[in-house]
């Protein structure tokens, strides 16, 4: 089976929101962060007022400012760094590079322009994902190949569900 694509704007905003939702590039469950972190400075807070510790409110309070403002810096750096991610190496716009991917039973091929060749392995595979928008094969937690499902007929869509099926274990689709 081979698909060949180009890559545009919506493909790229799918994956990052897709990806966002997986993991983030600097911290892994920061989401997690954005409730605990300002939670536990509302309460340093809280007890130095309470309490009557000057010290501990001004901590508390400066805390909580920082935690608060940090989160969307933290989400916009991390945007920023897939942007730029992609567009290292993914052409986009005029003059944009034709992609192709091929998946066999010995592995997926993914080449730019057919000038730069990937081979993976099956084994190679950590991860895979598919909606109707995108298809995401991941390498790894920071790395990944991403090509639009609209890309693939249905038959090849079935081929490659296939493929995925027999050589990846059923916690990994």
């Amino acid at each position: 089976m081979r698909i060949e694509y180009l890559l545009n704007r919506e493909v790229i905003k799918a994956a990052w929101n897709h990806l966002r939702g997986y993991t983030t590039i600097s911290i892994a469950n920061a989401r997690v962060l954005y409730v605990a972190a300002p939670a536990i400075c509302l309460v340093l807070l809280m007890s130095g007022m309470y309490s009557g510790s000057s010290w501990l409110r001004i901590q508390g309070g400066s805390l909580l400012f920082a935690s608060i403002v940090s989160i969307p810096l933290h989400i916009a750096f991390d945007k920023w760094k897939f942007f730029y991610w992609s567009k290292e190496n993914y052409s986009i716009g005029k003059g944009s590079a034709t992609y192709s991917l091929a998946a066999t039973d010995e592995g997926i091929v993914d080449a730019k322009s057919n000038s730069i060749e990937t081979r993976l392995a099956w084994s190679a595979i950590t991860r895979f994902f598919q909606d109707g928008i995108i298809t995401i094969i991941f390498l790894s937690r920071y790395s990944c190949i991403f090509f639009p499902t609209k890309a693939m007929t249905e038959e090849q869509r079935a081929e490659l569900n296939d493929l995925v099926a027999r050589h990846l274990p059923k916690g990994k689709r």
